[in-house]
């Protein structure tokens, strides 16, 4: 397959027009476009990027990851893949460990019978909870939290096909035990983030130092940022070795917010949506997540029946339209989503549009929203509007 592009986001940029060459399901070649060649696809309009990737779902189109069966995935995976998000890591939420430890199985093997489909990636189970803050709970159950000492992760880590979904891990630093746990996590290869978390930037920092580089929701659920206390958002913005994960639905945080992280964390920046079983459904559509009631109120904000926010109710798509509609720089913005996300799970085959990467491609028109979206070059139907 070979496509000209008028424009392509390559390496954090706008560049083109390009030619790139498939084959195998990926790229095999980026060239300058002439305008001459002969193509299968000529993208005269709007912007060719990888295909986004959403560090942080738990669940979507009425499906909760933490309990889906094979129909649900392919709903979920099926539906994230058409609005352009071509990998994901489904996110459990705080639950009794052994519950836990089932659902990152169930992660595992969605992963393997979906892995040769043109669907969105399942890239590692993202575990949020249970070693959290109580006091930066957000909507999770407080009394299934636990800290995370060696029994508990001994637990957590001991039925292989559990370890081998794991991918990202967010605690608390501030909890006994969570600095040894970080040490643990990284040394295995595990990506662990701060979240939910009553830290101060000394602790958050220490966290760095162990092992750390991802931040989960900034300025969300954790110690906030005051003038002689940088908290959790001023350690992460301001240290180098955190990637910080960003809500972009324009409600967990206002996008002037979101502008201010772009302009301090730069390419550390990473978009995600936190979306919930009712991203993608009708406002006031009740459903159970994480053993309470949750509905989108008109913005597309999950919410609990006191209000409490729980998710975000959209897709990824829909949040970098609607950054891009407040004015912020819309190549900053799907860099986040795509080629910043990648590199804050080590990942330079996907959400990058480069030679050698999978061929995991999204063509935005000029409404941004995705036209034409390819799996390992295979074409998907977008979303009829």
């Amino acid at each position: 397959m070979r496509l000209r592009a008028a424009r392509a986001l390559i390496a954090g940029a706008f560049v083109g027009p390009v030619v790139i060459d498939v084959a195998g399901g990926r790229i095999a070649r980026i060239r300058p476009a002439t305008g001459e060649e002969p193509v299968d696809h000529d993208l005269t309009d709007g912007v060719l990027s990888a295909g986004m990737l959403d560090l942080q779902v738990n669940g979507s189109f009425g499906v909760d990851v933490a309990a889906a069966d094979e129909a649900g995935w392919r709903t979920l995976l099926t539906g994230l893949a058409r609005h352009g998000v071509t990998g994901v890591e489904p996110t459990v939420i705080t639950a009794p460990l052994p519950d836990t430890v089932d659902a990152l199985e169930r992660i595992g093997r969605a992963r393997d019978v979906f892995s040769d489909e043109p669907v969105a990636r399942v890239l590692g189970a993202h575990l949020e909870g249970p070693f959290l803050s109580p006091a930066r709970k957000g909507a999770h159950r407080a009394e299934h939290m636990l800290a995370p000492e060696s029994a508990h992760l001994d637990a957590l880590l001991a039925r292989p096909a559990a370890r081998a979904a794991l991918r990202t891990v967010t605690l608390a630093p501030e909890l006994p035990g969570a600095l040894d746990a970080i040490r643990r996590l990284s040394g295995e290869g595990y990506v662990v983030a701060v979240g939910h978390s009553d830290a101060t930037a000394a602790e958050v920092h220490a966290a760095g130092d162990a092992g750390a580089t991802m931040t989960t929701h900034v300025f969300n659920a954790q110690r906030p940022l005051k003038p002689r206390e940088p908290g959790v958002p001023g350690a992460v913005l301001t240290d180098d070795r955190f990637f910080v994960g960003t809500i972009i639905d324009g409600r967990h945080l206002d996008p002037s917010v979101v502008s201010l992280v772009l302009a301090t964390a730069g390419r550390r920046t990473v978009g995600v949506t936190d979306a919930i079983v009712t991203a993608g459904l009708d406002a006031g559509t009740w459903l159970d997540f994480g053993g309470e009631p949750v509905a989108n109120d008109p913005h597309g904000l999950g919410r609990r029946p006191d209000g409490t926010i729980a998710g975000a109710g959209i897709v990824l798509d829909e949040g970098v339209r609607r950054m891009i509609a407040a004015g912020l720089d819309a190549a900053a913005v799907l860099s986040a989503c795509t080629e910043n996300a990648a590199r804050s799970l080590g990942r330079t085959d996907i959400g990058h549009v480069a030679e050698g990467a999978v061929a995991d491609l999204v063509h935005w028109d000029a409404a941004w929203h995705p036209s034409q979206v390819w799996i390992a070059g295979r074409a998907l139907s977008p979303v009829a509007r």
